[in-house]
C-alpha cells in the first residue's frame, strides 16, 4: 500500500527505517574487540580489531539486506561469534544502497575495497593479501562471488576462498520449486517472500519498482522466450536435488512477455556481475563454501551455483539445512544459526 501510493522510493525507505528499529537494541561490543567505522579510499567500512589476533588473514564480510537495506552493524553478533573462535580481523564493507546506488555501484565499491587491500592497504591492517576470504549472505554472497569472479577474470590477486550464506544468483526464474514451496506453505510467514525479493530485484537493476513490473517479474515476464530456454542448461529443474523438485515441480507456465521490461532488464540482467551463475571460464575461481536454507526462495540457485562452480572443477563444500530460513543468521537464539557458524568456522579453519 504504501509503495503504491508515495512510490517504490518511499517504501524502500520506511523499510529501512523498521529494519534499523529491529536492532536498536542490540548487546554492546565484548570489550575483547575494538570496532572502528573507517574508510578504504573513498568507501566506509567497519573493522573489527580482535584484542587478541591469532592469525594474519582476513575476512571481508559483505551484507545482505537486497542491496537495499540492512547496514554493517546489523551483523555485529555474527561477527563476534566468528572472531571468538577465529581471532581473525574483519572488515565489513558499507557499501552504497540502491535505488540510490544501483548496479553495478556497490559491486564496483567491494571490488575497489578488495583491490586496495590485496595491494596497499594489508600493510595497514597487518594481513596477509594472500589469506583473504570473501563472506556475505543473500546480496552480499552475490557480491562477495562476484568480486571473486572479477579478479579471476582480470587475472589478479584472487581471494583465499568465499563463504556465500543462501546468496542470489541469478534472478531468471521467479518459480522455482523453492518459490513454489513458499506459495504453498509459507505464504507470509517468511523474512524473504517472491515480491519483496522482485522489487529488490528491480530496485538494484534501476527498473522502476512500481506494482506492475513487480507483479509482472513474478511471473518472469522478464524473459524472452529465447532467453528462458537458452538457460535452461543451467537453471531447469531438473539440475535439482530429487527431494527439493518431487513435490513442487509441476510445469509453470510464464506469462508473455513484457517487450518493456525485457528491454530494461536486459541492460544488465545477464550480466555474470549480476547473475553470477552466468559465469564463463571459472576455472581457478577460489574454494566455495556455499549454505543454503531448507525455506528459502533463494534455496535453488544456491544449489544451482555450487554445480556450476563444480563444473569448472572449483572445490565446492555445499551445506545445507533443511530446518534453517533466510536471514537465521540475524537470529541470536537459532540453534540453526549456531550450527552455520560452527560449521563456517570450521570451514574456514581448513580453508583460510
Amino acid at each position: 500500500m504504501v509503495g503504491a501510493i508515495f512510490g517504490p522510493s518511499v517504501w524502500n525507505k520506511l523499510t529501512r527505517l523498521i529494519v534499523a528499529i529491529a536492532f536498536l537494541f542490540k548487546s554492546r561490543s565484548p570489550n575483547w574487540i575494538t570496532v572502528k567505522n573507517e574508510l578504504i579510499g573513498a568507501t566506509r567500512v567497519r573493522v573489527y580489531y580482535p584484542a587478541e589476533r591469532k592469525t594474519d588473514s582476513l575476512i571481508i564480510f559483505i551484507h545482505g539486506g537486497g542491496w537495499a537495506t540492512m547496514r554493517p552493524g546489523h551483523y555485529d553478533n555474527v561477527i563476534y561469534m566468528l572472531i571468538a573462535r577465529l581471532g581473525v580481523l574483519v572488515i565489513s564493507i558499507d557499501y552504497r544502497l540502491s535505488p540510490e546506488s544501483p548496479y553495478p555501484e556497490p559491486v564496483n565499491e567491494c571490488e575497489a575495497v578488495f583491490h586496495r587491500l590485496v595491494n596497499e592497504e594489508y600493510k595497514r591492517f597487518g594481513i596477509d593479501p594472500k589469506r583473504i576470504c570473501v563472506m556475505g549472505d543473500s546480496a552480499g554472497g552475490n557480491l562477495s562471488t562476484v568480486v571473486a569472479q572479477r579478479q579471476l577474470r582480470k587475472k589478479l590477486t584472487l581471494p583465499k576462498c568465499q563463504v556465500l550464506i543462501y546468496p542470489v544468483i541469478h534472478s531468471f526464474d521467479l518459480k522455482s520449486p523453492s518459490y513454489q514451496i513458499y506459495y504453498k506453505q509459507l505464504c507470509g510467514t517468511s523474512l524473504l517472500n517472491p515480491r519483496l525479493m522482485a522489487r529488490w530485484y528491480l530496485l538494484y537493476l534501476g527498473i522502476p519498482a512500481i506494482p506492475a513490473n513487480i507483479e509482472k517479474f513474478l511471473a518472469n515476464c522478464h524473459l524472452r522466450r529465447k532467453d528462458s530456454d537458452r538457460l535452461q542448461e543451467l537453471i531447469s529443474h531438473e539440475l535439482l536435488p530429487t527431494e527439493f523438485s518431487e513435490d513442487h515441480s509441476e510445469k509453470q507456465t510464464d506469462s508473455a512477455p513484457d517487450d518493456e521490461l525485457c528491454r530494461l532488464f536486459n541492460k544488465n540482467g545477464f550480466n555474470p556481475d549480476f547473475a553470477p551463475i552466468l559465469g564463463k571460464d571459472l576455472f581457478g575461481l577460489p574454494p566455495a563454501m556455499i549454505i543454503t536454507a531448507g525455506y528459502d526462495i533463494l534455496r535453488d540457485e544456491g544449489v544451482l551455483y555450487a554445480k556450476r562452480l563444480q563444473s569448472f572443477n572449483v572445490p565446492v563444500q555445499w551445506n545445507h539445512y533443511p530446518a534453517a530460513y533466510h536471514g537465521v543468521i540475524n537470529m541470536p537464539s537459532s540453534m540453526q544459526r549456531n550450527q552455520i557458524l560452527d560449521d563456517i568456522v570450521h570451514y574456514l579453519v581448513m580453508n583460510l
